[in-house]
């Protein structure tokens, strides 16, 4: 967890941090086409209103402009050149400026007493009753509502940008780690499967080197020697089965794994589930002694075959650690809606190092696979898949006599 967050934190900062530079770059942008806009406006009202002032001017002389309609945000000026002298005006603060024909913008600090003067303007010179006549007309940026908007959009930007970055760095940060916790399960899986490759490679490779080692050996003279050839028959059937028995079992895990292990329920009594058990046992290992501690009439629903599997496995692996003369017991008690089912034996139970992989695959309790414990080390991890798959679960820890216990929640 430590190590996803580490990763995670630097990923959203760049993320946050690309965003950021995106978000101010298309804000300059929309600020600049905006204003680009809003100039456009103004210099096309500017136009406008010094269009119709040349137009009462030739018509009507400087009587009428008293009179013309112009937008209310639009201050104009109509004065003689020479003399500088204003014929006409509807503000008589407005700075006489020529722009020769073009909109320009003039400022200057401290112009009135409590404020400065930011006008775009614009100015049309023309020739009547044989004087030069200018005709200005203004618009005061301080007070154009579209102007006062346009200078107050980068602080509001820069006000949104903060929660729209805290957002993207939250979102950014769930999605790396996601992403990250998502390849580090594809590693872990990856890792696993190169682990499983290489463990199958040493299962067989030792069971196909025994054999091919006694078929060389009956081929160069064994098979002259009716005791050497009965050894090396018996150690390749031997070897055989253990291979026969791998494949099995590498079967069996990929069927549980492919989802195509079909789970058929059924109702019947743990009473009768365990003596089936101790009777097969008895059988094959009739120097074993199992007992069998369980409540009466116990019913539990599951699917029986699967369930006796996981506990094959189980009494297997007590006889193999225990040895032949092992004491087993079986208890079942009803905890809540679940059922817990328990094999016990009176062996060397689990060490620390070898409780906490006990249901990995191909783990056998050291490093080095001892060939002297038959067995694949598939066991136990085919039972907890099966008790995965059953929708229980299954834990081993050490009896209260110090042997191992294993226990099966269903």
């Amino acid at each position: 967890m430590k190590s996803r967050t580490s990763i995670s934190l630097p990923l959203a900062l760049r993320f946050m941090l690309l965003l950021a530079a995106s978000m101010l770059a298309l804000s300059v942008l929309f600020v600049a086409l905006l204003r680009l806009s809003v100039t456009h406006k103004q210099d096309s009202d500017l136009a406008q209103g010094i269009s119709l002032i040349s137009e009462s001017l030739a018509s009507r002389g400087t009587d009428e402009l008293a009179f013309l309609e112009l937008p209310y945000y639009i201050t104009y000026a109509v004065w003689e050149r020479d003399g500088r002298v204003v014929l006409s005006t509807n503000d008589s603060l407005l700075p006489l400026l020529e722009s020769n024909g073009k909109s320009r913008t003039h400022f200057e600090k401290d112009f009135f007493t409590d404020s400065d003067l930011n006008i775009r303007y614009r100015t049309k010179t023309l020739e009547l009753g044989g004087k030069s006549l200018v005709v200005e007309c203004a618009i005061d940026i301080a007070n154009d509502s579209a102007a006062q908007m346009l200078s107050a959009l980068p602080r509001l930007a820069l006000i949104s940008l903060v929660p729209i970055l805290i957002l993207s760095f939250a979102l950014s940060f769930l999605i790396s780690r996601s992403t990250i916790r998502a390849f580090n399960k594809l590693r872990s899986d990856y890792d696993r499967e190169k682990a499983f490759t290489s463990n199958v490679s040493h299962e067989l490779k030792t069971p196909i080197s025994i054999i091919d080692g006694h078929a060389n050996l009956l081929k160069r003279w064994g098979k002259d020697d009716p005791a050497q050839l009965l050894q090396s028959i018996d150690a390749i059937l031997h070897e055989t089965e253990n291979m026969n028995a791998i494949v099995t079992t590498l079967l069996d895990m990929s069927r549980i794994e492919n989802g195509t292990l079909k789970i058929e329920k059924s109702k019947f009594f743990v009473t009768n589930f365990f003596a089936k058990l101790k009777d097969e046992f008895k059988i094959t290992h009739p120097d074993c002694t199992i007992h069998i501690d369980d409540e009466d009439f116990l019913e539990i629903e599951t699917d029986e075959q699967k369930l006796h599997q996981i506990f094959t496995v189980i009494l297997s692996n007590s006889v193999k650690f225990a040895g032949e003369n092992c004491t087993i017991t079986l208890r079942a008690r009803k905890i809540g809606s679940k059922i817990e089912l328990s094999a016990s034996d009176n062996g060397a139970g689990f060490s620390e190092e070898v409780l906490v992989h006990v249901f990995e695959r191909f783990y056998k309790g050291d490093q080095a696979h001892d060939r002297n414990i038959s067995g694949a080390g598939l066991g136990l991890s085919i039972a907890k898949t099966l008790a995965l798959a059953l929708g229980g679960e299954i834990r081993a820890e050490n009896a209260e006599n110090g042997g191992a216990k294993v226990t099966v929640r269903v």
